[in-house]
């Protein structure tokens, strides 16, 4: 049986063979590990006719064969005693011999495997996917090879793809890829040159990337100066928010699986300045706002949501990755009147919310709730003309993507009242609730100005993966 060692030959003259083994007489110390002796020297290359063929001819040609060959170690002799072996690190072939010596060196047709091409996919500011074409030779492929660091280190897979992690921004990176088939050859070494993202940070990659004009991807800027239908209700904070039915605002968050969760599903609600703030897709649970009887505060620093729930277990419940990750924030929690509030429009109630509220009240804190400004705008422009009270209509709770479709709170407390905090109803109006009642909670927050996109498209099946920069 054949014994095959991998050749891979570059376009060497014939005559440099004969120089390497020839040179002065000398056997070179590359190829014995003994004192080298001198000699005279004379080798004769033998070709295999056809795969398998076990018929073998001469080598006419004083150059290496451009097909693919195989240094067979069984037949390869020479006539007193000297030994050839195959020097796969530097493909070439070693005689050691004591003596002058007469060597035949065959070489069998093998049809090994040829990669056809490498592409690069999935490029992020720290990852890199390569996939590979390949075609197998006379034998099936079994592990490919891929290296990041043109060839030092090779990391071995069973599969056609592989994905480079934790790569430095904005880095070319030289790669190399080869396979070796069932019986021990490799094939071609193929090599290509790629670089890593640099960083982009993910609210610089909504306002100068996503948006293109407002409504265009479900983004609107609320600079005041808007030529769309009602656009005069805008914020005017020079945020970047989004509305209607269901925009492709989707971000992973808390986790780093393949497949995001439903329960890391997260939401951009904006961008304002230089963050990005998110809410919770989905409810953690139903919740008192301030969690019992004997607590009937509407203060959000009083509120066992607040200390307790939001800033407490839930905030814990992330992990120290996704904490450093939210920026600790100055909230609005001044509230004010129902009438300055639900029986408004929203910019209405934006200015009586935010920019004028009853009262100068803050709380410094990582996680709050939606403002009730925040569900108006999230409403497509149509609606931005009727009162909040009033967005109990189809129009609006089919093209309102922060409409929950059940109680929620938001973190406005109704200023003269006690113990009254504004929230949504199912039907999608506002309305005042008691603290002691219990509604879906949302948590919501403002990720630090040099959080980065990953990678992701926005949509709910391939959400913004984003990572510190």
């Amino acid at each position: 049986m054949k014994k095959y060692i991998l050749i891979v030959f570059s376009c060497f003259i014939f005559g440099f063979i004969c120089c390497y083994f020839m040179m002065n007489d000398k056997v070179s110390n590359s190829v014995l590990a003994s004192e080298a002796i001198p000699r005279n020297n004379a080798l004769t290359m033998m070709l295999e006719t056809d795969v398998d063929s076990n018929e073998y001819e001469v080598a006419m040609s004083n150059e290496w064969p451009t097909e693919r060959y195989i240094f067979n170690a069984e037949m390869s002799a020479c006539e007193r005693g000297g030994t050839l072996s195959w020097d796969s690190e530097n493909n070439r072939v070693l005689m050691a011999s004591g003596s002058a010596d007469k060597c035949y060196v065959y070489f069998d047709r093998y049809t090994a495997v040829r990669i056809t091409n490498v592409t690069a996919s999935n490029i992020t500011n720290s990852s890199i996917t390569l996939t590979v074409e390949a075609t197998a030779g006379e034998n099936s492929i079994a592990t490919y090879y891929f290296s990041s660091n043109d060839g030092v280190n090779y990391e071995e897979s069973s599969s056609n793809t592989y994905t480079f992690s934790n790569l430095s921004t904005g880095t070319e990176y030289n790669f190399k890829v080869y396979a070796v088939d069932s019986n021990g050859v490799s094939s071609n070494i193929y090599t290509l040159s790629e670089s890593t993202l640099s960083t982009v940070y993910l609210a610089d990659y909504i306002k100068n990337t996503v948006y293109t004009g407002d409504g265009n991807n479900g983004l609107y800027y609320h600079d005041g100066l808007g030529s769309y239908t009602n656009a005069a209700q805008e914020a005017g904070d020079n945020s970047y928010r989004y509305a209607g039915a269901n925009p492709n605002n989707y971000v992973c968050f808390g986790s780093d699986a393949a497949t995001c969760p439903n329960d890391n599903l997260y939401r951009i609600i904006g961008v304002f300045g230089s963050q990005v703030k998110l809410i919770k897709n989905t409810s953690i649970g139903g919740y008192y706002w301030s969690g019992s009887i004997s607590n009937r505060s509407n203060v959000w620093s009083n509120s066992t949501l607040n200390t307790g729930t939001l800033n407490g277990t839930y905030l814990n419940g992330l992990g120290t990755t996704w904490n450093e990750m939210i920026e600790t924030t100055t909230w609005k929690v001044g509230g004010n009147m129902s009438s300055n509030i639900e029986e408004q429009t929203v910019k209405n109630t934006f200015i009586n919310e935010i920019v004028s509220p009853a009262a100068n009240t803050t709380y410094s804190a990582k996680i709050g709730l939606m403002y009730v400004s925040d569900y108006g705008y999230a409403a497509s422009p149509a609606n931005w003309t009727t009162n909040l009270e009033s967005y109990n209509n189809s129009t609006n709770t089919s093209n309102n993507w922060l409409y929950l479709g059940a109680y929620e709170w938001t973190i406005s407390r109704i200023s003269n009242s006690t113990d009254m905090v504004f929230g949504v109803l199912y039907s999608g109006c506002t309305f005042g609730g008691n603290v002691t009642s219990g509604s879906s909670v949302r948590p919501s927050f403002y990720l630090k100005s040099n959080v980065g996109i990953i990678s992701g498209d926005g949509s709910s099946t391939n959400p913004y993966r984003v990572a510190l920069a």
